[in-house]
């Protein structure tokens, strides 16, 4: 990709399509020391994977019961979340955000807003169907009586989310080296009695919800504002923005209007107690006081991965995974083009 352009508008709306263990973490943690920003992570993912509109398969749902140790009762209590509550949140969160004059940046992953009949339509393995939430937008983030404008898609919203609300935000697409997302989530979410044959798995290694939302965002820019759009939606790289952390944070504060110089590239670590799933899934950054430096594709290959798979875990282990990441790298190298 070409240099991206410095907007002289700052983008006050961020909305992070991210993706599992591409360091979206690291990258919410830099944007949120600065003090312009504020943040608002997972919006939908307990409503897609808990709720009573639980787009995750009923045998999905009914496995997080059993590791849960809760009754029936207390988990529908627990996870009573609907799509509905998250988005009345997000608005708020985002009306907040506009009065003091902050910039809002929300993060969710990807595949927790797509309804389950459009993933089963994108894996190989179809789970069973369940219904489409419905949800209303009841425009919380609207300031006063903002005018209504006609929005129309040359390629349909593939998302829950209302026109409006996608229309509205700026949108940035986190990617990573498959080699390295499928067996840090694998690791993570075994905590929770998952394994790499369960289908959900095969959802969460696809980059095709990345490049889905980014085809749907390049067409509608395309068609309402080809120049004054070109460089969005923003592409981050996770392995990049480990190498050259404020190289790639200066491209995307520039980009968003937004003064670089106030992120901070070190932090206090946290000492909260927290659960084991919890632990596995944001206790690296947490405990954290600044970038840690690891392996990316420059210095490894898939081959060499596969053997420290295989001695983890076991040859099939190490082979679904194999599987997984060479059918998601035509998806992620496509994205990859695009990045900053």
């Amino acid at each position: 990709m070409s240099a991206p352009t410095a907007s002289s508008e700052v983008h006050t709306k961020i909305f992070v399509y991210s993706h599992p263990r591409t360091r979206s973490n690291l990258f919410m943690k830099l944007l949120e020391t600065h003090p312009q920003v504020v943040g608002k992570q997972y919006p939908f993912m307990f409503a897609f994977q808990n709720g009573p509109e639980a787009q995750w398969s009923p045998e999905k749902v009914a496995g997080r019961l059993k590791m849960s140790g809760l009754t029936k009762e207390e988990f529908a209590k627990k996870f009573n979340v609907t799509y509905q509550s998250g988005l009345d949140d997000m608005e708020k969160r985002l009306a907040k955000a506009n009065a003091e004059g902050r910039v809002c940046v929300i993060k969710e992953h990807t595949y927790h807003m797509f309804e389950s009949k459009l993933i089963n339509a994108n894996i190989s393995c179809p789970r069973p169907e369940t219904p489409r939430p419905v949800i209303m937008d009841k425009k919380f983030d609207v300031v006063g009586s903002e005018e209504e404008v006609d929005i129309s898609f040359p390629i349909p919203n593939p998302s829950l989310l209302p026109d409006r609300i996608i229309a509205s935000v700026s949108p940035v697409i986190i990617i990573r080296h498959p080699m390295f997302t499928c067996p840090s989530f694998a690791r993570a979410t075994s905590v929770l009695g998952d394994t790499v044959f369960d289908t959900h798995f095969t959802v969460m290694a696809s980059y095709r919800w990345q490049k889905m939302i980014y085809e749907f965002y390049r067409a509608y820019y395309d068609n309402i504002d080809p120049e004054g759009k070109k460089d969005w939606p923003v592409v981050i790289d996770g392995d990049r923005l480990i190498q050259d952390t404020q190289g790639q944070m200066k491209k995307f504060c520039a980009l968003i209007g937004m003064d670089e110089s106030l992120v901070k590239y070190s932090w206090d670590a946290s000492n909260a107690k927290i659960d084991k799933a919890h632990q596995a899934f944001v206790g690296t950054i947490e405990q954290s006081t600044g970038i840690i430096r690891g392996l990316d594709a420059s210095n490894t290959t898939l081959e060499e991965e596969v053997k420290k798979w295989t001695e983890e875990w076991d040859e099939n282990v190490a082979q679904k995974i194999k599987t997984e990441v060479e059918s998601s790298m035509e998806d992620y190298e496509y994205l990859l083009k695009f990045s900053i």
